[in-house]
C-alpha cells in the first residue's frame, strides 16, 4: 500500500479502478482517486524462497506488473502487446466484479 500511496499524485484526474490486496482498508483518500475494491483471492510472488507483493497498473496499450516486499521494489515488468493486453484487461474485469460482490 505505500507504493499506492507514493503512486496518487500521479493517479490523479485519471481513469482509474483499483483493486486493493487480500485485507486492505478502502479510505477516502484512494475513494477521491476513483473507485476501489478489495480482491478476495491472495496473489503473491516468491522470490528467494519468501513470500512477497505482486500488482499491475494497466494502461490502454500497456501493462506494468511490480513486484514488491516490505518497502522494496524487488521488480518491474512490462507487456506491449495490444492482444495481451486486451486479454489481462478482461482477466481485471473478472477480477473486480469478484471483488465487488
Amino acid at each position: 500500500m505505500w507504493l499506492l500511496r507514493d503512486l496518487r499524485p500521479l493517479l490523479e484526474k485519471k481513469d482509474v479502478k483499483m483493486i486493493l490486496p487480500l485485507g486492505a482498508k478502502r479510505d477516502e483518500e484512494l475513494a477521491k482517486l476513483g473507485p476501489t475494491a478489495v480482491t478476495k483471492g491472495r496473489i503473491y510472488h516468491m522470490y528467494d524462497d519468501k513470500e512477497v507483493c505482486t500488482g499491475s497498473i494497466m494502461f490502454p496499450d500497456s501493462v506494468y506488473t511490480v513486484i514488491w516486499d516490505a518497502d522494496r521494489i524487488i521488480a518491474i515488468s512490462t507487456l506491449e502487446y495490444s492482444k495481451c493486453v486486451k486479454c489481462m484487461k478482461g482477466a481485471f474485469d473478472v477480477g473486480w466484479r469478484y471483488a465487488q460482490k
